[in-house]
């Protein structure tokens, strides 16, 4: 069984050192895995052990990239991240051709007392080979359909391909998130003037407000049973000094932010650091 513990610290992402076949035309990640020669899994390793030191009950979340490009590689990730963290996985959930999906769920339920939750991309667009949608009906544990919603809100077939993605993952948690490079300070918490907010509103039953933090919000909805979150956050996660995230990127180092957005950081700047 997972230990249920509270989190006490900055959430700490780490970018798989090692690239997906993908060219998905919104990933903001893919221009860091263009040059491999500087990636190092054993810094990435020194630098998660540092993070448990430092933080022993904080979320750590795998990116990418594709952390199931190799799943063996996977599997040595997550037997090397020490007990009492909450781990979270990003994924397109891959199934290479010489695989199949009874094996790759049977690795992943292998830690379903180690992953709290799996969120896979999903979008109303195509951009990468999907495995078969049975697949979710495999794994152990919990997962979440995540979707960024790139096309405009207020387009009626914007609408009907909606629609019809909520039916395809009836049963299923689905996370619909705003197009987060069009987010700022200004327009992150708005929902008077958000036209994604007001097409989900029409097609689902809105329940209840998420907690605002400093650089995410979020609400929560209900459709035929499904629990449907929207999902509005920053590209960035230092907000007035204040630390939300903190990135391991694929050669080791430790930056305070995602992308062009973060700094390297040391030691004494992980003392000295105020977290949300």
């Amino acid at each position: 069984m997972k230990q249920d513990f509270p989190k006490i610290g900055p959430t700490v992402t780490m970018f798989v050192p090692y690239d997906c076949n993908n060219a998905c035309p919104f990933c903001v990640n893919k221009k860091e895995y263009r040059d491999t020669s500087s990636f190092d899994l054993q810094r990435c390793y020194r630098s998660l052990d540092l993070m448990h030191r430092i933080f022993p009950h904080n979320d750590i979340v795998l990116t990418g990239g594709e952390p199931l490009a190799k799943l063996e590689a996977l599997q040595d990730i997550l037997d090397h991240i020490e007990e009492g963290h909450h781990i979270y996985i990003n994924t397109t959930l891959p199934v290479a051709e010489d695989q199949r999906i009874e094996d790759v769920a049977a690795v992943l339920n292998k830690y379903k007392d180690r992953i709290s939750c799996i969120n896979v991309s999903r979008h109303l667009k195509h951009y990468v080979k999907e495995c078969p949608d049975e697949m979710f009906d495999l794994l152990e544990f919990r997962h979440r359909i995540n979707c960024v919603v790139f096309e405009d809100a207020k387009e009626e077939s914007t609408k009907e391909k909606l629609i019809a993605f909520l039916d395809r993952f009836k049963g299923h948690e689905i996370q619909l998130r705003a197009n987060y490079s069009f987010l700022n300070l200004e327009n992150v918490f708005d929902s008077d003037n958000d036209n994604l907010f007001k097409l989900i509103s029409e097609i689902c039953e809105y329940k209840y407000p998420l907690e605002k933090e400093r650089f995410r919000t979020g609400f929560v909805f209900e459709r035929e049973g499904s629990k449907i979150t929207y999902h509005k956050t920053l590209p960035f996660a230092k907000v007035d000094g204040i630390v939300g995230d903190i990135i391991i990127r694929q050669t080791g180092r430790i930056y305070d932010d995602w992308n062009e957005y973060g700094h390297e950081l040391n030691v004494n700047d992980l003392v000295d650091q105020q977290y949300k």
